[in-house]
């Protein structure tokens, strides 16, 4: 089914659609990354959270491809079993993009073959690949993967202090505010008769745009504007703008530009070939340089310019500075003066300094003091301006700029011209704001022509590192492809291990898992004492593994038909149209929920689909004296669809074989015995056509040896009896 807009997917009512359209522009655009299957871009949409993309872009598939996870899996046993599985893949994941985006893959139906062969080859590459890793290279990726994630792609913007953007012209003032502009700085429109130079004023840097070419003259005699015709452009005024996208995604961009220049050292296939397709080496390259120049804020970092550094430092310490320097030269006159050798007394001088009207005439209180003092007086001033250009590192051209900054007028303490010493911080402000404005729109241009190489990796690499997990993970759980086909219409695998105990023995908890054997129905794996039957029982022992069993061929088939290797040597099966598995029923089964579990059991029965269903001891559904009846007239109408293949566990099979009136195969799990650690010793790979015995005596002989006292009387009498009911 073809989907036209957005209300077609599931999950999509008014509010959703109006976010979506909101933060992709259009409904073509926000229509296209769902069907993409974008969740990272889905889950960046304000209103939507992760677990929602996913669902959205679930529907989307599933109503597309007109395939549902739940067509597959029709228990919620089984889908417990499934996503158990998944949750275990998810794991190894490093992304949130690549943990979400493994939710999509459910169990496919025999129609889509195709694609799940797609998938099992896609993922036999993924675990060639990670067999091939080095150590080194599996903490490197993960480490580096670790730190990608989908980007951002709107700059926050970020308030810039002393820019202005002015224009003569409404259509250009309506842009920009459209843009956004007057988010990151002040934007005004200039009303007739009013002068450009009077709204520049007190900023550092003013854009003054002007597409008819016609100004406001007044700006020419300001040497912080920057003129601009028509042609202008947002990173002609706002560089900062580009900037931000690669501040705002810095560590996930830098991450990427590292993982792309080890890419090409990575062991290779065709699938590892076609990531290395979506990253462009080159241009990743350049952009780590250009990165390397900016800091995690946007900002330019030290050692990239000289001249910007000294002015960023002198902005930064001028307020210090000049506090410093204005305390220094006071004490440093106090200082000489007291020392002095004049006929006036050097205390009476400061006394004369102190009071005098700092208004009076500056000439007159140097003709009256004596030259001597004068002297010191304007030494301590050079020398001031000195202690000030070193302070912040002006060069001695620029050392001028001091001049006047310290009045010549002698008085304690020693006057400081304000309006000098605003123009000098005013001046240095510009310089700097200029310097870095420049080199800012310089690495912008260069930016933006390398974004969209940018956007590619990262989104190849988020894909990566759904490709990464899987692998891993089949290395971790020897997993292998399965042989799935039509002409099959069972299942049938060689050395399959659970892959609830393998996580828990990866996990440290015990040792090894015993691979096992099985087969139901007509596959090439076809044992002795097997015929191709399409049913069977499966008895045996307590704790020997039946449950595990079933539990592990509904692993392999759900994974398989999802397109995932399988833990199992080799696997052989059909693709089932429906898959079934029931644990066994915790406490006792009232008679409404036996009438419901009998006509969901009648729904597959009647159900003419291929089909694997799995029962775990399906006798607690009812009292004992009814369940092998029940279980017999069930196993007699499975056993006539060859199309159905399905496993019983239970510990009634003896008294099923004999009020069933089909030939029904057996298979037995039995327990020989008790190892030294009064552990059950167990065959688990089921001998087909063996009846075997539930063996509650080793249980109890268990309990019997590692009790004391009268607990260990009670257990030896229930073992004598036990005994006595064997033939």
């Amino acid at each position: 089914m073809s989907i036209a807009n957005l209300s077609d997917i599931p999950g999509i009512g008014e509010k959703v659609r109006t976010a979506l359209i909101r933060h992709f522009g259009n409904e073509a655009v926000a229509l296209k990354v769902i069907l993409d299957s974008r969740v990272d871009l889905v889950a960046a949409v304000p209103e939507i959270g992760a677990r929602q993309a996913v669902n959205l872009v679930k529907a989307a598939y599933e109503v597309q491809f007109g395939v549902s996870s739940n067509m597959i899996l029709r228990s919620v046993d089984v889908r417990k079993i499934f996503d158990s599985v998944v949750g275990i893949i998810r794991g190894y994941a490093n992304t949130a993009y690549a943990k979400d985006k493994l939710l999509l893959y459910f169990p496919l139906p025999p129609t889509k073959l195709d694609e799940i062969q797609e998938r099992q080859t896609y993922f036999a590459d993924a675990t060639d690949m990670s067999q091939r890793l080095s150590n080194d290279q599996r903490e490197l990726l993960r480490s580096l993967l670790g730190q990608v994630r989908g980007l951002y792609r709107r700059a926050k913007p970020q308030r810039i202090n002393g820019r202005v953007i002015i224009t003569n012209d409404s259509n250009t003032f309506d842009t920009m505010i459209g843009e956004g502009l007057d988010k990151w700085c002040p934007v005004y429109i200039l009303s007739d008769g009013e002068s450009a130079a009077d709204y520049a004023r007190g900023y550092d840097l003013v854009m003054y745009i002007s597409p008819l070419g016609v100004y406001d003259d007044s700006v020419d005699l300001l040497d912080n504007v920057e003129v601009l015709g028509k042609d202008w452009s947002i990173g002609d005024i706002l560089p900062e703008m580009t900037v931000a996208f690669y501040s705002r995604n810095y560590r996930v961009i830098a991450a990427a530009c590292k993982m792309a220049a080890e890419f090409d050292k990575l062991p290779t296939n065709d699938s590892v070939k076609s990531f290395l397709k979506g990253l462009d080496v080159d241009s990743l390259g350049d952009v780590q340089i250009i990165l390397n120049n900016l800091d995690e804020d946007g900002g330019i970092t030290e050692g990239v310019d000289a001249d910007l550094d000294r002015f960023r430092k002198a902005v930064k310490a001028f307020p210090t500075a000049l506090a410093e320097t204005e305390a220094w030269m006071n004490e440093e006159v106090k200082s000489r003066i007291a020392k002095s050798q004049v006929t006036l007394g050097g205390q009476q001088i400061i006394s004369i300094l102190q009071s005098a009207d700092i208004d009076g005439d500056a000439g007159a209180m140097r003709n009256m003091l004596p030259a001597e003092i004068v002297e010191t007086f304007t030494t301590v001033v050079q020398e001031a301006e000195d202690k000030l250009v070193q302070m912040l590192g002006l060069t001695a051209r620029e050392a001028d700029w001091t001049t006047g900054i310290i009045s010549e007028e002698i008085a304690l303490p020693v006057i400081m011209v304000s309006t000098a010493v605003s123009d000098l911080e005013d001046r240095l402000s510009r310089l700097y704001a200029e310097k870095q404005f420049r080199l800012i729109k310089k690495f912008a241009g260069e930016l933006e022509k390398l974004k969209k190489s940018v956007s590619e990796a990262v989104q190849t690499l988020l894909e990566f590192d759904l490709f990464l997990a899987v692998g891993l993970f089949a290395i971790d759980y020897e997993l292998e492809a399965p042989h799935i086909s039509q002409e099959f219409s069972g299942v049938g695998v060689v050395g399959a291990r659970n892959m609830f105990l393998t996580e828990s023995m990866l996990k440290g908890k015990h040792g090894d898992v015993k691979p096992i054997d099985y087969a139901i129905g007509k596959t090439p794996f076809a044992p002795e004492g097997t015929n191709g039957e399409n049913c069977a029982l499966l008895s045996g022992a307590n704790s020997g593994g039946k449950t595990t069993t079933i539990q592990t061929l509904a692993q392999i088939v759900t994974l398989a038909q999802a397109g995932f290797p399988v833990p199992a040597k080799e696997a052989f099966l059909c693709a089932f149209e429906e898959v079934y598995f029931f644990y066994k029923s915790r406490g006792v089964v009232s008679a409404g929920a036996f009438e419901t579990t009998l006509k969901q059991f009648a729904e597959i029965v009647v159900s003419e689909k291929p089909k694997l269903v799995l029962f775990d001891e399906v006798e607690a559904i009812t009292e004992p004296g009814s369940a092998a009846n029940v279980i017999a007239g069930l196993i007699e109408i499975l056993q006539e669809d060859p199309n159905t293949s399905t496993v019983i566990c239970s510990h009634l099979a003896k008294e099923i074989r004999e009020v069933t009136d089909v030939p029904v195969r057996i298979d037995g799990i039995e327990a020989r015995g008790l190892d030294e650690n009064l552990e059950l010793i167990v065959d688990r790979t089921p001998r087909f056509g063996f009846l075997a015995r539930s063996t509650p005596e080793l249980i109890v002989e268990r309990l019997t040896k590692s009790s004391k006292g009268k607990k260990k009387e009670v257990y030896a009498k229930i073992l004598e009896n036990l005994l006595q009911m064997r033939p």
